[in-house]
């Protein structure tokens, strides 16, 4: 019987992570959704190539990421919840908790370092964007300082009559 609910866990691990993550690679037009939906002119055009160049990654928005942790959480939460009720009805052994609980504990210490990662990133940013908004202050300051001086007053200088020429043949070292 012990051996079932572990089989039953495992079933739910799988059901819990691993689906959801092949299902959000399928919609992503990688795999067999790209398989089966492509048009009859790119099978021709792919046939032909002998090597295909992998479709760069797109980014994905901190929205997106913040969601698939929400539901990764509650996800762990409840098969925890769903291992500790199983494992208080008396069905199975009160050791089958573990791995769910591992689990969520470990998923929750990933969100602890990625949350410290998430606010270091904030604030470089700010400090960043302190930093271009105090180089422009200090340009625009130079700006309006150049502004304010009073310009240079030009004296013109009167051109001498005779220039002086060091090549011309009239004139001569002293001592020749």
């Amino acid at each position: 019987m012990s051996s079932a609910v572990l089989y039953l866990a495992i079933v739910a691990v799988w059901a819990v992570v691993l689906v959801p993550m092949w299902l959000r690679r399928d919609t992503e037009a990688t795999g067999i959704s790209r398989l089966l939906h492509k048009r009859p002119d790119e099978s021709l055009a792919e046939d032909d190539e002998e090597e295909e160049a992998p479709e760069p990654r797109r980014p994905v928005s901190r929205a997106t990421v913040i969601a698939r942790r929400r539901r990764r959480t509650t996800g762990l939460t409840a098969l925890v919840l769903t291992t500790i009720a199983v494992a208080a009805s008396g069905v199975a052994p009160w050791w089958i908790t573990a791995p769910p609980a591992l689990l969520l504990a470990g998923h929750l210490a990933l969100l602890r370092v990625a949350v410290g990662m998430d606010t270091a990133r904030r604030q470089a940013t700010a400090r960043a964007r302190a930093a271009a908004r105090a180089r422009a202050r200090a340009a625009e300051q130079a700006r309006r300082a150049a502004e304010a001086t009073e310009p240079a007053e030009i004296i013109e200088l009167p051109a001498p009559e005779e220039v002086f020429d060091q090549y011309a043949d009239d004139r001569r070292a002293v001592g020749e």
